[in-house]
């Protein structure tokens, strides 16, 4: 037995080693015993593949069984699900888009003093050339004013609804009621259990997510999801929630959805449509969604799982620190892209007895009021530490605006000046989606220079420069102040005199409308990369100055304050004020703290605004 290994597990290495284990074999005078064997002879070696192929199956069996065992290692979603189940972990199901719809209803039947949408009321709208239909998921019931109808902020989410009827046979947690539907969005699911096909009373049954304040007598739920995927029900044992009876009828309400499909990017006006009526009477022909449908979400991937169930579970289900806060948020609200937590100490100003909760959505800037009425008044209700209250706060953004340009070889490549641009712009987008756009990610100038130079073996160099912008929306009408905690903070080093606005209008002296511009003008006979400068408003016309004091920037910090900014409207398309400015070389890295995020400017060139291009590429063939 000392000469066989058992080191190596490949086929071919475990052939040699019985081989060499046979060879060397002795009898117990200490002869070879297989002295006139071909070990290389047809049946000789058949007989040692089959001991191969079963060692090396063995070994590979054993080799997946060991990985499949724990979370970091698992190859397979069904081992994923199966030990996130043990972590207390329910895997994310697909979640349908959520539009807002505000409506007027005309002629309803006998002009009733109410009128009520029905639950699941179908409403169309097409999306990149298909249709989705999205649906109300409780009845909605107004009172007319001065006899119109009106229906607002009415919210729909994309699916199509099912129902399925389950009877019990074996009450208690170890009867499922399994979800046929991989599409399923749980979070529509009503479950309401009727006590027999006789006797018709039902009773609502909750989700139960939390273990500890539920009674023999709770009327809720248990969801899970089992190896293949799909999502199935169980019910208490009469200790922890209440017992169901022989008979009863499991009824099960949910919606079908298509995930990310439903989703609108852009400021685009999406356009629903009721085929039906609603009471009798005919709802708008054409209705403008107020909030256009997002949060559309697919079902949690092998790697999500492996991510956030170790981070559920270390919070117990309880929001003490700020990890706690991120992976309930996270689990319960897919269509947040990324989430920055931190104790109201840690805020500037500080803010006792808070804890500052920013949120990015995946599509959109900032998420409605209504998902922070959800997270604070239903998910972190019973959760969080009694002294401590959430405050919502917006991601503050900071845009990077790009010029490139680049020099390529035409003797390394075919590809045209348009190619090499097109697959730089692509690079570029990928490098911000891949390493920014989410809270905590820093910028560093080399590598995207560098991302840039790997695009073609042809590209001889690139020469790179970038400008910061921020983006504010005053109120119309009044007078804006940006000072104190609302100064708008570039944070990092400022060039000075580099600072300009996009177009806007305010009154001039005379009281008539013009277009205006802000730029800036050094202090300093001699501009200082750590002075101040003064702010001027000039009409962007005829560069009449009309105020030479509209407010400051410090070039070190790159801090800007503008008083008394009364705005009376913009102009063309905008529908923000951007001040774009130049930064010193010594700032080319970028860093974020806390509620910060870089995105990538995605404006368009549009002289008429003063709106420079958000990305530049010029490219320059060079015959070597």
């Amino acid at each position: 037995m000392s000469n066989l290994r058992i080191t190596e597990l490949d086929f071919d290495t475990i052939k040699g080693n019985l081989k060499n284990f046979l060879k060397n074999y002795t009898d117990t005078d200490g002869s070879p015993y297989f002295t006139d064997f071909d070990f290389e002879g047809s049946g000789m070696s058949i007989l040692l593949d089959v001991l191969s192929y079963n060692t090396h199956y063995n070994a590979y069996l054993a080799n997946m069984v060991v990985n499949e065992m724990f979370l970091d290692s698992a190859v397979k979603k069904a081992s994923a699900i199966s030990i996130a189940k043990h972590l207390g972990y329910t895997p994310l199901s697909p979640r349908g888009a959520r539009a807002n719809l505000s409506f007027v209803v005309t002629n309803p039947t006998n002009n009733p003093a109410s009128l009520t949408l029905e639950k699941f009321t179908p409403f169309t709208t097409a999306i990149d050339g298909s249709t989705y239909t999205f649906v109300n998921l409780n009845p909605i019931t107004i009172n007319p004013v001065n006899g119109v109808y009106t229906f607002t902020n009415v919210e729909v989410v994309e699916g199509a609804p099912l129902q399925y009827v389950f009877s019990v046979y074996t009450p208690g947690p170890s009867e499922k009621y399994v979800i046929q539907n991989l599409n399923v969005d749980t979070s529509t699911l009503q479950v309401v259990v009727q006590n027999s096909l006789s006797d018709t009373t039902t009773t609502a049954f909750n989700v139960a997510d939390d273990s500890i304040d539920i009674k023999d007598t709770s009327a809720v739920y248990f969801l899970e999801q089992n190896p293949i995927e799909q999502f199935q029900l169980y019910f208490g044992d009469g200790v922890i929630g209440k017992k169901l009876l022989r008979n009863n009828l499991v009824i099960v309400t949910y919606l079908v959805t298509n995930g990310t499909l439903g989703n609108v990017s852009g400021n685009i006006l999406q356009e629903f449509a009721c085929t039906g009526t609603i009471g009798g009477g005919t709802p708008d022909k054409v209705i403008v969604a107020t909030v256009n449908s997002s949060g559309g979400y697919a079902a949690e991937t092998i790697d999500e799982i492996k991510f956030k169930a170790p981070l559920f579970t270390s919070s117990q289900n309880r929001a003490v620190s700020a990890n706690d806060y991120k992976a309930i948020i996270e689990k319960n609200f897919p269509l947040i892209e990324s989430i920055s937590v931190w104790g109201g100490e840690q805020n500037t100003p500080p803010m006792y007895g808070k804890a500052i909760i920013s949120l990015k959505p995946y599509t959109g800037y900032e998420i409605t009021s209504d998902v922070k009425n959800q997270i604070q008044n239903v998910l972190l209700l019973n959760k969080q530490v009694l002294t401590i209250t959430p405050e919502f706060i917006t991601p503050d953004y900071l845009y990077i605006n790009i010029t490139v340009n680049v020099k390529y070889s035409t003797r390394i490549t075919s590809l045209s000046p348009d190619n090499i641009k097109t697959l730089i712009s692509s690079a570029i987008t990928n490098y911000f989606s891949m390493n920014l756009q989410k809270f905590n990610y820093n910028f560093v100038f080399s590598k995207l220079t560098g991302t840039i130079d790997n695009v073609d073996t042809s590209i001889i160099g690139n020469l790179t420069t970038i400008k910061l912008q921020k983006r504010i929306i005053p109120a119309i009408g009044i007078q804006n102040n940006y000072i104190s905690d609302n100064t708008i903070k570039f944070k990092n080093g400022v060039t000075p005199g580099t600072l300009e606005s996009t177009r806007f209008v305010v009154a001039n002296s005379s009281n008539a409308l013009v277009e205006v511009i802000i730029t800036d003008v050094p202090n300093d006979a001699v501009p200082n990369l750590k002075g101040i400068g003064t702010l001027k408003l000039s009409d962007a016309d005829t560069t009449t100055v009309l105020n030479s004091n509209y407010g400051t920037i410090n070039y070190g910090t790159g801090e800007v304050t503008i008083t008394n900014l009364y705005f009376n409207g913009y102009i063309s398309k905008s529908i923000d004020i951007r001040l774009t400015v130049a930064i010193q070389e010594t700032y080319l890295d970028i860093h974020v703290d806390k509620n910060e995020i870089l995105l990538l400017d995605d404006s368009t060139l549009d002289s008429a605004v003063n709106k420079m291009q958000g990305l530049t590429i010029n490219v320059t063939a060079i015959n070597e």
